[in-house]
């Protein structure tokens, strides 16, 4: 078997999370459901693998960048003797966003078929995971995670432990309900400020010269104030993240306000058509309700 890294899933993140890597020289073996989304990576020294079983074959690491539970499933073949022998002996690290309980079984059933599994879900949008300027959380056995960081390193600025699985997983939930609230909080000012004729570009620097500057900030309020819908971190994208912290706050019994109701907006833009547009597209969900001066909290 060869010493090779694998990266399965080039969609929205993949595509610039595995082009980090072959712009580090790793030299990654490729799958894609679409080989079309490799084209762009290939000329950086990547190379395309046939099939999902090609890449288990000559890769002893194989990353995971799937959108869904079911996608993985479906693309491993879990249930299958297909999926045993793909695993054997192979680590597979799964960098995607996925329900805690799903993570901790894809876990054991690797595991029990003697592979090695690292859960390594990845904080930031695609814009960051085309600097390498990712934050991933990592859960499993430190000696595996030892092994592979220097791999995942060309794709993010940071790896923080977070324990046992499905720890990360977990902590990737508890950023994105951080981060929902400040995307809401800052399309709901700009929606105020448009709303009282203000000057957006002023609004702008007040944010910027003050405390609530940050990063997020710098990347979506120029987008709101051109409304740029093109995707970052799409609707369709939120509406998943969003239904995952809701129902695992349901599962640890915690009230999530705000989650719910980002879920709620991020569904009602995707019935409006905004489906593939970002994140901020709710804000266009926002403009056409009226005011409302009470809560249902």
């Amino acid at each position: 078997m060869a010493d090779r890294l694998g990266f399965i899933g080039l969609g929205d993140m993949g595509k610039p999370m595995a082009s980090c890597l072959a712009k580090a020289g790793m030299r990654p073996l490729l799958w894609a459901r679409n080989p079309a989304n490799a084209e762009a990576i290939l000329p950086l020294g990547a190379n395309l693998a046939p099939d999902v079983a090609g890449v288990f074959a000559d890769c002893s690491v194989v990353i995971l960048m799937l959108a869904h539970g079911a996608a993985i499933d479906e693309v491993l073949g879990r249930g299958t003797r297909g999926f045993d022998d793909l695993v054997r002996d192979r680590t597979v690290v799964h960098m995607g966003t996925t329900p805690p309980a799903y993570s901790r079984g894809l876990g054991a059933d690797i595991t029990d078929r003697g592979g090695r599994y690292i859960e390594m879900p990845v904080s930031g949008s695609s814009d960051p995971a085309a600097q390498g300027a990712l934050v991933a959380m990592a859960s499993g056995h430190p000696d595996h995670i030892d092994a592979v960081e220097p791999l995942v390193a060309p794709m993010v600025s940071a790896v923080i432990r977070c324990g046992e699985v499905p720890k990360a997983t977990q902590m990737k939930l508890a950023v994105n309900t951080y981060l929902g609230g400040l995307v809401l909080g800052l399309m709901e000012s700009v929606n105020f400020a448009r709303a009282c004729a203000l000057d957006l570009g002023t609004l702008r620097g007040v944010l910027e010269a003050g405390p609530m500057s940050n990063d997020l900030m710098r990347m979506k309020l120029p987008k709101l104030i051109d409304e740029d819908y093109a995707p970052q971190g799409s609707v369709r994208q939120g509406i998943n993240n969003m239904t995952m912290i809701a129902d695992a706050g349901t599962d640890a019994g915690v009230t999530m306000p705000v989650s719910v109701l980002m879920r709620d907006l991020f569904t009602a833009a995707s019935e409006m058509g905004f489906h593939d547009e970002d994140m901020i597209a709710i804000a266009k969900v926002l403009a056409t309700r009226g005011p409302v001066a009470t809560s249902n909290f």
